[in-house]
């Protein structure tokens, strides 16, 4: 084992450990090929959204043309030319001999007993299905649909501007008491982020987790932590690995963020209502927080798993199920939107493993910032993330060298209970 050292030798043999940790994760294919796979990804759907953008509208996926209407029906529509579109009211014959030649896409026919079920018919020729024609079929129905309407107004002695109100669309804005408009996507943005936070904590820490429980196992089966223990304490070594590979998964989540921060200015060009968005900074900094502590809580638990477990297969099993608390918040999340004054919310909120996405949650649906349940929840996730570090430190201690014997729960608590 290895000889005491000095608490100043302790924290640069984690410093050292970790920054070999955290460069040999870094460098690894897995690692930069999921790094690099959510900016990369949101790259490829800009790049599709703007091309597809442009080709409808190059390709006139409008309302442009002539509306061709088969009347047979006794409702009174008169042919119309406004702008770029010309209603046009033809006999069924005359109509099928146009589709026919190729000079209309389709045409419309009310029926005699329109009045009585409302249904109309469309003709189309037979072609391949397209997004720019489906869009000018949905834009050509839409404006069929208004015109039968305005005639059944108009013929009801309803004024035109009285009957352009009634088909008109109806805004409504919300404002608070002091006058302040409220948008839809400032709300959507409130549970956005801390939603998006709670996605990239359960990604990370799997992901990490695994690097951690790979590492641990690898050195425990191919002996290299025997040499390892040799000339570094094991809790300086398995804090190193600790904090190394949470840098590492911090630096991905890092990447993550300033991907979407970037993206959402520019996709907001395409769409402009997410330039209504704006992200609180006070939320932003609790995220970060939850994230790191909640990591170092998983992954002081992590380490333990991969000393005591005999291989990378049952480490990874065991880790799974551990995981699992993670995502409970989550699928209880009617719960936090029914009432957030639960008991079980509250218990969700303070359970250390529960904890990160239980506030998170509660951040983005909470009308503000509960900084009581955020001091006591942040309270105990460092009290635990203390206490597993100090716990999994002594069970590394004990267990790491045990090969394919899975530790007795007799032999983990006298590890607890031993002096340094």
């Amino acid at each position: 084992m290895a000889r005491p050292t000095s608490e100043s030798g302790r924290i640069r043999l984690t410093w050292l450990v970790s920054k070999r940790d955290y460069l040999r994760t870094v460098r690894r294919r897995g690692y930069l090929f999921g790094t690099l796979l959510l900016p990369l990804g949101v790259a490829t759907l800009m790049a599709i959204s703007a091309f597809f953008s442009v080709d409808s509208v190059g390709d006139g996926g409008s309302s442009e043309g002539t509306v061709v209407i088969v009347n047979s029906s006794d409702v009174p529509i008169t042919e119309i030319s406004e702008g770029a579109v010309r209603l046009s009211t033809l006999s069924e014959a005359e109509a099928r001999e146009r589709l026919d030649a190729g000079a209309i896409p389709e045409y419309f026919i009310v029926p005699a007993d329109f009045r009585a079920d409302g249904e109309v018919t469309r003709v189309e020729a037979p072609t391949d299905a397209s997004l720019s024609r489906l869009e000018s079929q949905e834009s050509k129905n839409q404006l069929v649909t208004y015109l039968l309407r305005g005639a059944l107004l108009q013929e009801a002695g309803v004024s035109v501007d009285t009957a352009q109100r009634i088909l008109g669309d109806v805004t409504i804005t919300t404002v608070t008491t002091d006058g302040t408009e409220v948008s839809g996507w400032d709300v959507a943005a409130g549970i956005a982020v801390p939603m998006a936070f709670v996605g990239l904590f359960m990604i990370s820490i799997f992901i990490t987790s695994g690097y951690l429980l790979q590492s641990v196992t690898e050195e425990k089966e191919n002996r290299v932590v025997e040499i390892v223990l040799s000339s570094i304490p094991a809790d300086a070594l398995m804090s190193g690995k600790i904090l190394g590979l949470g840098g590492a998964g911090l630096t991905q989540v890092g990447i993550w963020v300033v991907t979407a921060l970037v993206a959402l200015p520019l996709l907001s060009s395409q769409i402009p209502d997410l330039g209504a968005i704006e992200v609180d900074p006070t939320i932003l900094v609790l995220a970060l927080v939850y994230f790191v502590l909640g990591y170092l809580a998983f992954g002081a638990i992590f380490a333990a798993i991969g000393a005591m477990a005999p291989g990378n297969r049952e480490a990874q099993q065991y880790s799974g199920f551990l995981g699992f608390f993670a995502a409970i918040p989550f699928i209880l999340f009617s719960v936090y939107l029914s009432d957030l004054d639960s008991p079980l919310v509250l218990a969700l909120s303070l359970f250390p493993l529960t904890s990160p996405t239980s506030m998170l949650i509660i951040l983005g649906v909470a009308p503000g910032i509960p900084w009581h349940l955020v001091g006591a929840s942040l309270l105990a996730l460092l009290l635990f993330a203390g206490l597993a570090t100090w716990a999994s430190a002594r069970i590394f201690r004990a267990t790491v060298l045990l090969y394919g014997v899975r530790p007795s729960v007799g032999q983990l608590m006298a590890a607890l209970r031993a002096r340094q």
